[in-house]
């Protein structure tokens, strides 16, 4: 048996395992380079992306650029201007400071870095692909510089087949760029997307870099209904806005949390926040929130994470009481003086849903599909019996509605039947969706599309998963603006599309989680759509309108509950009322 062999590792192979870390996908690119961009005090930046940054990411900043006898070193191992030595971590306020990161990034594509220090006369430019580095030659630039991206993972084939689709990665990118828009009001931001621009941002210079502005955060997220958040005591700043009592959803909200101006995740800020609103939301209840933290940067450690999206605090108790104090008392504020500004339409709005939160109960909330009810077992029971078709048929005697809620059926073996006409319509339609393919479902082509606005996170979910609605019969272009439906099956032909695509929207806790869960969450969305298609309570039905329920309901394979998981039928026989009222004759 042969002796295993131990093989020094090449810095080439090195790389391209570091990068693993760092360089996940094409958004950890724009990250890193977004990252030294603003380090080096650029208040222009500009982004381009192609194929969802597979092909290309440049990115261009009017910084102080890089000094000409700086431009072979900067993408070694290891080498950055931001510590020389490990004490210095606990004091690094700048966003980029992992020495491995350019070097990670040349070992997986192409790149070309032009640059031009505010000291020198003229530009100079670099190169790195297959065959190493190239020699520094100067080149017409103005101050700042560009890095040049291609080829993301060309000579990782592996690494690369495991990417998402060009739409994907670019929402990634996108999704990544709005904290950074959020964060630094102060710095201009233009976006290309294929060859075209899709976004412009102006700087808005009354605002520093960690201020979150409500203007900005009105451009990105078309939020503007927020109450400002203020805190300065025990080395702790915060800043931010968080969203009003009067706006609170049960999903899809905007979280964004920063620390020294550093985008980050941290569960026990989000906790905080919501102790904060603890007296003004319903339970479950949720809001979008946008907050800075500045602090001692001896005192929160933020490379925890590969990619710096993860901190550990040396006081977190501390951080989170300031934060919930905060939210308190920005709410206190806000609502003591709305009850002074009576006057104010917006006042009594919002002044009207204070007292309303305190008078009511929130105890009931609107069916979700992951919750269990404990009837739909005892419906399943009795339906699938009450569901058998004898050979000879099932006789009715009579059918009637009632509440135009309900059908009840009298059949002649004494047996009654009350069906939910929602609940059976949903599970009639949302199997005639799931089986489009054995029988197409018949498409209207709308004369005149129907225009509905959404955001630019929304537009980039209805861009990216086009093809699915289209298979169920929603056809639509995607605008700057929203979608024009061109498009629907018959049966969404009286449809509210606009309160079909948001309860949509809100079938997980965010756009982010339906995106990652979409396969999941395919049943669910059809479920959706069946819902909107269907016959609803208080909808007056005639004879014929009943019993073609009733029957197209008994063809279905699970006609026992509606797609959400509800009953549909309840089974009564003249046995049972008559036990109810103790007769016996």
């Amino acid at each position: 048996m042969s002796k295993p062999v131990l093989n020094k590792l090449s810095q080439e192979v090195v790389n391209q395992i570091a990068a693993g870390e760092v360089v996940e996908r094409p958004a950890s690119v724009v990250k890193e380079l977004l990252d030294n961009a603003i380090d080096a005090k650029a208040d222009r930046i500009e982004i381009k992306v192609k194929e969802g940054g597979l092909e290309l990411i440049e990115i261009s900043d009017n910084g102080v650029g890089i000094p000409k006898r700086n431009l072979p070193e900067i993408f070694l191992p290891h080498t950055t201007s931001k510590i020389n030595r490990i004490e210095d971590l606990n004091t690094l306020l700048s966003m980029g400071f992992r020495g491995e990161a350019l070097s990670t990034i040349t070992s997986v594509s192409k790149v070309h870095v032009i640059s031009k220090y505010e000291d020198e006369g003229i530009g100079n430019i670099i190169m790195f692909n297959e065959k190493g580095q190239s020699d520094v030659r100067s080149a017409a630039k103005e101050q700042g510089t560009t890095v040049r991206v291609e080829n993301l993972f060309y000579n990782i084939p592996a690494r690369r087949k495991y990417l998402k689709s060009a739409p994907t990665e670019y929402r990634k990118i996108y999704e990544l760029l709005n904290r950074y828009f959020v964060v630094y009001p102060n710095i201009s931001f233009k976006l290309e997307k294929d060859g075209k621009e899709v976004l412009s941002l102006d700087a808005i210079s009354k605002h520093k870099a960690g201020e979150i502005c409500k203007e900005r955060v009105a451009e990105i997220y078309g939020d503007d209904e927020l109450v400002e958040i203020k805190y300065d005591g025990n080395g702790i700043r915060i800043n931010g806005y968080s969203g009003h009592p009067s706006s609170h959803k049960s999903k899809n909200t905007k979280q964004l949390v920063f620390v020294n101006g550093r985008p980050v995740m941290d569960r026990g800020i989000m906790r905080a926040v919501y102790e904060g609103y603890s007296r003004y939301l319903p339970f479950g209840e949720k809001v979008n929130f946008y907050i800075n933290i500045d602090i001692n940067p001896e005192l929160v450690d933020v490379n925890v994470h590969p990619r710096k999206e993860e901190i550990r605090f040396e006081n977190p108790f501390r951080i989170y009481s300031a934060i919930e104090e905060a939210v308190k008392h920005a709410l206190n504020k806000e609502l003591s003086f709305q009850i002074d500004s009576t006057s104010s339409p917006i006042a009594q709005r919002r002044e009207s849903f204070n007292s309303s939160s305190e008078s009511k109960e929130y105890t009931t909330r609107e069916i979700k599909f992951d919750k269990q009810y404990s009837s739909i077992k005892d419906s399943l029971l009795f339906s699938k019996e009450a569901l058998t078709v004898s050979e000879e048929g099932d006789a009715i005697r009579n059918i009637f509605q009632i509440f135009d809620k309900y059908i009840v059926i009298e059949f002649v073996d004494e047996r009654l039947w009350v069906i939910d006409q929602h609940a059976a319509a949903e599970r009639i339609n949302f199997e005639k969706i799931q089986k489009r393919e054995e029988r197409p479902l018949d498409i209207q082509s709308l004369l005149v599309p129907t225009s509905l606005i959404f955001s630019k996170e929304e537009r980039l979910f209805l861009e990216e998963f086009k093809s699915f609605f289209q298979d169920i019969g929603i056809e639509y272009d995607v605008k700057e603006y929203g979608i024009d439906i061109l498009s629907l099956p018959s049966v969404l032909s009286t449809a509210n599309t606009e309160a079909l695509f948001k309860e949509i929207f809100e079938i997980s806790d965010n756009l982010d989680t339906l995106k990652k869960e979409f396969n999941k969450k395919k049943e669910d969305i059809l479920a959706t759509v069946a819902c909107h298609t269907s016959i609803r309570s208080g909808q007056k039905l005639n004879y014929e309108e009943m019993r073609n329920l009733f029957e197209e309901l008994s063809s279905c394979e699970n006609p026992y509950s509606c797609p959400h998981g509800r009953p549909a039928i309840w089974k009564l026989t003249r046995e049972k009322i008559d036990t109810n009222f103790e007769r016996t004759y």
